[in-house]
């Protein structure tokens, strides 16, 4: 249910999976990490990787009802196995997007007056 709330209003897809809700301070937030099987060494393309710790990251989307909601990230710190690189993984998330969408068309008729 979650990931496809997730999925359907915020619209993370892969990547991603959800953790946790957290509801503090008069907000939501949504914990998420990352897949392992999205972790590749940007260098060689390696899959064997060794996780070296974490760090995330907090980005608002939109609000529900009055509440501001919050995406939190995990940012894996990674190792390749293979040719000792250190790197950051995170999947892509959606891309900002406009409030209104640009050229909506009407959803009723305009009224004649009469």
């Amino acid at each position: 249910m979650r990931q496809s709330l997730l999925y359907h209003a915020f619209g993370v897809r892969e990547g991603y999976d959800y953790q946790e809700t957290i509801y503090q301070d008069g907000c939501i937030r949504f914990v998420l990490s990352v897949r392992p099987d999205w972790i590749r060494c940007p260098a060689c393309g390696g899959k064997d990787i060794v996780r070296k710790g974490r760090r995330y990251r907090e980005l608002q989307t939109v609000p529900i009802g009055l509440k501001p909601v919050f995406l939190v990230t995990e940012v894996p710190q990674c190792e390749c196995a293979a040719c000792g690189k250190r790197f950051e993984a995170a999947p892509p998330l959606p891309r900002p997007m406009s409030a209104t969408p640009t050229g909506s068309r009407r959803l009723s008729k305009p009224s004649r007056g009469g």
